[in-house]
């Protein structure tokens, strides 16, 4: 079971650190998310969503009833 877990979202990126059996493992875990976070944010696209590039408008995908 981890120590800490820092989870650090905007909405469309989801970043979820867990550290395990260290003396700083807060800010470990708050520095490791806020770098990986940094990383997703250069890798994006500017001009779309993150995660929905290859996605068309006519999808098909079925949502599951609890979703509606």
């Amino acid at each position: 079971m981890p120590d800490v877990t820092v989870k650090l979202s905007d909405g469309i990126r989801d970043v979820t650190v867990e550290i395990t059996g260290a003396d700083d493992a807060l800010r470990r875990a708050e520095e490791t998310a806020i770098r990986l976070y940094d990383a997703a944010i250069a890798g994006s696209p500017t001009d779309r969503r993150a995660g929905f590039a290859g996605w068309s408008p006519s999808s098909n995908t079925e949502r599951s009833p609890e979703e509606a």
